[in-house]
């Protein structure tokens, strides 16, 4: 499918990250008294899926830092980015090995808005040490904000032509 035998060493395709926010994920990944995520590739698939929900994609422009697609791929968690580039172009053709940067760039994108929203919650609940309350509070709101919507979702339109 993704031409995972091709000689191009996809594996290799750098998925970054903004250094600004750093401070977050030592909090939410690294610190023991306050880590929620084991990994920072999992932080980042949570953000990036925050950043969707919210609609809130924002290009990276500062000091980067990067995590190989194969470090998301040894557990099977760069589907996440495959399914975002998927839910953005609606054509499968994002999957083929010439263009997968840019569908690491659409999951950048939405991680670091993402970051940016989760940072926001954070601010406006300083006296959250855990920041678990702060996440399941906005989780749940989000949730019921979205009950009762139409989703009228069709697949129709999708172009499954490789």
């Amino acid at each position: 499918m993704m031409g995972r035998n091709n000689k191009t060493d996809w594996r290799g395709l750098n998925v970054n990250r903004e250094r600004r926010h750093e401070n977050l994920i030592h909090n939410l990944v690294e610190d023991k008294e306050t880590a929620i995520f084991t990994y920072n590739k999992d932080l980042m698939i949570f953000a990036a899926m925050i950043g969707y929900a919210y609609n809130k994609r924002l290009s990276l422009s500062g000091d980067k830092i990067s995590i190989t697609l194969g470090t998301y791929y040894n557990t099977e968690d760069d589907g996440f980015i495959y399914l975002l580039a998927l839910m953005e172009n609606k054509n499968a053709t994002c999957l083929k090995d010439p263009n997968l940067s840019d569908s690491i760039k659409i999951f950048e994108d939405y991680c670091n808005g993402g970051l940016d929203i989760i940072q926001d919650w954070f601010r406006s609940n300083p006296t959250d040490n855990s920041r678990v309350e702060t996440l399941e509070a906005k989780i749940w709101e989000y949730m019921k904000s979205q009950e009762g919507l139409e989703q009228g979702i069709s697949n129709d339109d999708l172009d499954v032509d490789f």
